[in-house]
């Protein structure tokens, strides 16, 4: 199958983290898709390391296994990828109820940075892939995927960047500069961003969103790339 983001591979090193507007915007996709870019600009060691995964229950197929898939049915060898979950929650719901629900405690950001330093250290790629959208709370201190980022600026990888993935449909203009903000304020380095869900049939209001999208620049005046749009169906996790 052709990669929808195959333009983004010039980016990808070291660790990048693919987070979204909202949830259910197509976040294992684009995730999927920057590793088969990885994997076709020659990284040969890649890993896939999802922080919480909320509403699976033990034994269950969750995001990460769903990027294997995709992968394994893009011809990606097995031995390449490497996936890994910091926490599992059953209740399909933010990480500190769902905790809750669970009665665990959270891992902090201190647990998530180590994984990631450790992948790091063998790996040619590291992505991480948030839960929800930017400010999600991950570990039940208020801190979040932006947060984790920062982190990981700051002891892993200084070069660490953000793709920012939305929906193609109305609101999510606002959904996208609400959460490009959120990030700057942050100091976190956006990368580019990705829609998801693209319509095999797009409606003049997808084609106009993406456009403004493709024109969006960062407070500092540089073009933040549209690095592309995930078709809806794309690939196959059944």
């Amino acid at each position: 199958m052709g990669n929808p983001l195959a333009r983004a591979a010039e980016l990808l090193t070291g660790v990048v983290v693919v987070t979204g507007t909202d949830t259910d915007v197509g976040k294992t996709y684009a995730t999927a898709a920057l590793a088969l870019a990885g994997c076709s600009a020659g990284r040969r060691r890649i890993a896939v390391y999802k922080p919480v995964q909320t509403g699976v229950l033990p034994g269950d197929s969750g995001d990460i296994d769903d990027v294997a898939r995709l992968l394994a049915a893009a011809g990606v060898p097995s031995d390449l990828l490497t996936t890994a979950e910091g926490q599992r929650l059953s209740a399909p719901m933010a990480p500190p109820p769902a905790a809750a629900i669970d009665q665990v405690p959270l891992l902090n950001l201190d647990d998530h940075a180590e994984r990631v330093a450790a992948l790091l250290s063998d790996h040619d790629l590291v992505l991480v892939e948030g839960s929800g959208g930017v400010l999600v709370e991950l570990d039940g201190q208020g801190r979040n995927i932006a947060d984790l980022t920062e982190r990981i600026s700051r002891d892993v990888d200084p070069y660490v960047g953000v793709v920012l993935v939305g929906r193609p449909d109305l609101g999510t203009l606002n959904h996208t500069l609400l959460s490009l903000e959120a990030l700057y304020r942050r100091g976190v380095r956006v990368l580019g961003t990705v829609l998801g869900s693209w319509p095999s049939n797009p409606q003049i209001l997808h084609e106009t969103n993406r456009d403004y999208i493709v024109n969006i620049h960062a407070e500092d005046g540089r073009s933040i790339p549209l690095l592309g749009a995930i078709p809806k169906g794309w690939g196959s996790v059944g």
